[in-house]
């Protein structure tokens, strides 16, 4: 018996209502698995009906992909704050092919059940691409003084000298520069280590000076390349800043009400984006400005912490059962265990 469909819909530009002439068509779908999967624990997660590309090769207009996930691994993903499971779960009736099974209507019943406030993948996500395109001053100005630091360092102390040797001025300037902070981490062996972050990049103090100053030069160095980027509109992803600022917004709603509404309220200026009829130093400011309002509607959210567990898997316990019973028992060669 094969996968049973319990909801089929158009996705990515053409749910977000920001689709392009040479745009593709994406379908996702969530299937229970068949009861000889589910018995046999063989149940896949995911299947994926899509061309076979080469490395870089992008779908050509109007293509259409298909990615199937389980029931399992799409509630998973839903109580994560995986941004692909919650703008499946809050797809309008236009985008859906045809009529949902009552598993569907129960989850969109009981959605609030897997939303919250970490809404992990949305922030991420958004910081990700704060740290990627932004070009704020601030940064800038961090990074650089990090990079004097250690280059100063190494001709004082040697390039193989732990980072540790200048821990004091390193957290003397925590305390003057932005995007600069001491975390702690903790080993797989159970040990803490004091890192220090510059602009999202961690540099452990049991590193060398080298490892950090080379980590702190590139991050220099990509600054500048977006700098030139900013005023030659040259080499720009427009396609991923559009998609940057579309999660940045549906972050900032979904924290504030629960809810995320498409088609996008801002699918025009989005377009806009992914078509590049903006300045990039426009856009990498809007990003940077996002990042602040993802933060802030995430420290104000009412959302709970936690997802329910218990209905996930009360709920998955229950649909699978189902399907298991649902197949009619057939005769069993008997014949095969009398053989003489």
């Amino acid at each position: 018996m094969s996968i049973r469909t319990i909801v089929r819909m158009k996705f990515g530009s053409h749910l977000y209502g920001t689709a392009t002439p040479e745009s593709d068509l994406d379908f996702k779908s969530v299937f229970v698995p068949s009861a000889r999967a589910i018995l046999l624990q063989q149940a896949p997660k995911t299947l994926s009906n899509a061309r076979p590309k080469a490395t870089g090769e992008k779908n050509y207009a109007g293509e259409v992909d298909e990615e199937q996930i389980s029931l399992q691994k799409f509630l998973q993903l839903a109580a994560e704050g995986q941004t692909m499971a919650l703008d499946m779960l809050f797809a309008p009736e236009y985008a859906i092919e045809g009529e949902p099974a009552w598993e569907w209507r129960e989850i969109i019943a009981n959605r609030h059940r897997l939303l919250t406030r970490k809404s992990a993948a949305f922030i991420g996500y958004a910081r990700t691409q704060a740290n990627k395109y932004g070009i704020r001053g601030s940064r800038v100005a961090s990074s650089r003084a990090a990079l004097a630091m250690l280059n100063g360092a190494i001709e004082t102390h040697g390039a193989a000298e732990k980072l540790a040797v200048v821990g004091a001025k390193v957290k003397a300037m925590v305390g003057s520069y932005q995007h600069m902070s001491i975390v702690e981490d903790v080993t797989p062996h159970g040990q803490r280590v004091e890192q220090w972050e510059v602009c999202d990049r961690k540099m452990p103090f049991t590193a060398s000076i080298k490892n950090a100053r080379d980590i702190m030069q590139r991050v220099v160095d990509e600054y500048g390349r977006r700098a030139l980027m900013a005023e030659t509109q040259q080499g720009v992803d427009w396609k991923a800043l559009s998609h940057a600022v579309r999660v940045g917004e549906e972050a900032v709603e979904l924290l504030s009400t629960g809810h995320v509404t498409f088609p996008l309220p801002k699918a025009t200026h989005i377009v806009d984006i992914k078509l590049g009829k903006l300045l990039y130093q426009d856009v990498a400011a809007e990003i940077e400005s996002l990042l602040e309002r993802v933060e802030q509607a995430a420290a104000e959210s009412t959302l709970p912490e936690e997802p329910d567990h218990d209905w996930i898997s009360d709920f998955v316990e229950y649909v699978h059962e189902a399907e298991v019973l649902r197949r009619v028992p057939r005769a069993y060669p008997v014949s095969r265990f009398n053989a003489e």
